[in-house]
């Protein structure tokens, strides 16, 4: 039979999930983890709910949102600060072998907090959907003013600051903590556990994932820096999912510098029209009465008033 090094360090190698190492392996997995799913569900729910077409979301071209990836991490981390440092030992939970933990000696791990069950329960719920909307509007405000880019928009929704958060997606995130919280946190643990003990052969993939990421957030940094350099005007935000889509229409796509321009033009649309219509309200007010006394929009009392004097010295 023939042993191979590989098997050698599968069979011989345990880390525990809960060393640094095994931290710093496990929040590694769950980013891979977070930024695909998320993809996978923006990729749906734009195709069957918001925009009823196929489009690749976020900044990145590959199959991968880091915002998803970051928020299962902090998902994840506040659970874990809620069952161990929160939630009391002598809760009749934590004997229940779905929730209990045990370290990679198989020893059971007893949390250490004062509060039973359900009132962590409310905790860390609620911290989940404060935390991941903090993470949504840091994460878009740095687009905003880093990059002249908006990658999502909740303009339209109740209740909304600067179109990056809104009461309805909080409670959306606050219903995945639920999920998270009753439902898949042991599953993802045992998963995690199973990760990090074959971390020796999933190395190279991992090596593999976070390199080809680099590239692609490289390449995407060079695309949004190009688009942002061609605005005249450097205080407005381009609608990068409506650019990048306009890059891709087939009557452009063979010119880029032309397609940027036509892709820009169109994503500014909206934000150019509103000027329009805002300067035509001011126009308005300046005429006499609040009422456009003639047809030509371009003019003010002041201009009648010399074209009025001009014509009575003819």
């Amino acid at each position: 039979m023939n042993i191979t090094l590989t098997s050698i360090l599968i069979n011989t190698i345990e880390i525990d999930p809960y060393s640094i190492f095994g931290q710093i392996l496990t929040y590694l997995f769950l980013f891979i983890v977070g930024s695909f799913l998320g993809y996978i569900g923006e990729v749906l729910f734009r195709r069957f709910v918001s925009m009823k077409r196929w489009i690749n979301p976020g900044f990145l071209k590959g199959p991968c949102l880091p915002l998803y990836g970051f928020g299962l991490c902090l998902l994840h981390g506040i659970c874990e600060v809620g069952f161990h440092y929160i939630l009391s030992p002598n809760d009749p939970i934590v004997n229940n072998s779905f929730y209990s933990e045990t370290n990679f000696l198989g020893e059971v791990i007893l949390p250490i907090g004062v509060l039973p069950y359900w009132a962590t329960s409310i905790i860390v719920i609620l911290l989940i959907g404060l935390v991941m909307t903090l993470l949504e509007l840091i994460a878009g405000l740095i687009f905003i003013k880093g990059l002249k880019i908006k990658l999502w928009d909740y303009s339209h929704l109740k209740g909304n600051y600067k179109g990056l958060i809104c009461p309805l997606f909080s409670f959306i995130w606050m219903m995945i903590g639920v999920i998270y919280w009753f439902g898949i946190r042991p599953p993802i643990l045992d998963l995690v556990n199973i990760f990090i003990n074959y971390i020796w052969v999933l190395t190279l993939f991992i090596g593999f994932y976070y390199a080809i990421l680099l590239v692609d957030f490289i390449n995407s940094l060079k695309l949004s820096i190009n688009a942002k350099g061609l605005v005249k005007d450097k205080d407005k935000v381009i609608d990068f999912e409506k650019f990048k889509i306009n890059l891709k229409k087939p009557e452009i796509k063979n010119n880029r510098l032309l397609a940027i321009n036509k892709a820009l033009s169109e994503s500014l649309e909206p934000q150019i029209k509103r000027l329009k219509d805002m300067q035509i309200k001011i126009k308005k007010a300046m005429y006499i009465n609040g009422e456009i006394v003639n047809k030509n929009e371009s003019e003010t009392p002041r201009t009648i008033k010399e074209n009025e004097e001009k014509n009575k010295k003819e």
